[in-house]
């Protein structure tokens, strides 16, 4: 079981769709979008400064360690961008409390252990984040090969694997670019400051896709696309649902939307009675059976 801390409004938010289309509906952060805006950076810093003794023993122009150059990433259009949403272990997390529900907060408890399709996420991942301290590197090197590893046979066993194999004898030096924008994609998230942060014990759903600037791309290479076995309007139509919205702050955030079926909701969790009473009204009115139990 996962579980995610949020307020009362959020949760109404969340599950808006519950009575009409039986559906959740989570807002999945896009990484360059977070409070802490130095995280997306560390991610690729860290990468950076690790893979060189993973690659010490192949050819150079085969490494890719010089790609993950923070001033080349940050405003790239062309690479894909991860969106997060967040969860943790436990219910009885006080610093989730204090920081993400407070007095009148809940958490939600949803199932992971079922497989379900989520449309407009074809590529989410479930993982665990990796805290970076004097005693991290050792972890954050064995997650980095299993990426790494598990990336290069993806793409070999994968549903483009003739093409795959093509690109790892002709164009090898592409083939590892591939690698690069998966570990961009889904290692980089992992990695956070443990200064701060490591009291969430944060496991992330992400997902990873372009911006929607990428759109313009996709209408110049449809013809490519098409030979590859890919949809280009699919593709673009899951590109293009990008959404925007403004902080109390005035910051800039962009989102995408996650939507999971709502029989994963196996029950809230509040602090208070009046929160409770409350919570329980709303769902009965949205006609969902969910227990809500005061800790």
């Amino acid at each position: 079981m996962l579980y995610h801390y949020t307020s009362f409004d959020a949760l109404k938010n969340i599950l808006r769709y519950a009575k009409s289309q039986e559906q959740m509906c989570f807002w999945a952060t896009r990484y360059d979008c977070f409070a802490d805006t130095d995280e997306f950076k560390l991610g690729v810093e860290t990468i950076r400064r690790l893979l060189p003794e993973m690659e010490k023993e192949l050819q150079p122009d085969r490494q890719i360690a010089p790609l993950f150059d923070w001033n080349e990433i940050k405003d790239n259009k062309n690479l894909p961008y991860p969106y997060i949403v967040s969860f943790t272990s436990r219910t009885d997390n006080d610093y989730m409390w204090k920081k993400y529900a407070k007095t009148d907060g809940v958490v939600m408890a949803i199932d992971d252990t079922q497989y379900v399709p989520v449309p407009d996420a074809p590529m989410i991942r479930l993982v665990s984040c990796i805290y970076t301290d004097d005693k991290s590197d050792d972890k954050l090197v064995d997650m980095l090969h299993k990426e790494y590893t598990n990336i290069g046979y993806g793409l070999l066993g994968g549903p483009q694997k003739n093409m795959a194999f093509r690109l790892l004898k002709g164009y090898p030096q592409f083939f590892v670019k591939l690698i690069a924008m998966g570990l961009l994609s889904l290692a980089a998230p992992r990695i956070k400051g443990a200064k701060d942060y490591w009291m969430e014990e944060e496991t992330r759903a992400i997902i990873p896709i372009p911006v929607s600037d990428y759109q313009s791309l996709i209408k110049g290479y449809g013809d490519e696309m098409i030979k590859l076995g890919l949809s280009p309007a699919e593709i673009s139509k899951i590109v293009a649902n990008e959404y925007v919205r403004q902080r109390d702050d005035g910051s800039t955030v962009y989102y995408r939307e996650m939507h999971l079926t709502v029989d994963l909701l196996k029950g809230v969790y509040v602090r208070n009675t009046e929160t409770k009473k409350k919570i329980e009204i709303f769902l009965r009115n949205m006609g969902l059976t969910v227990p809500v139990r005061q800790v």
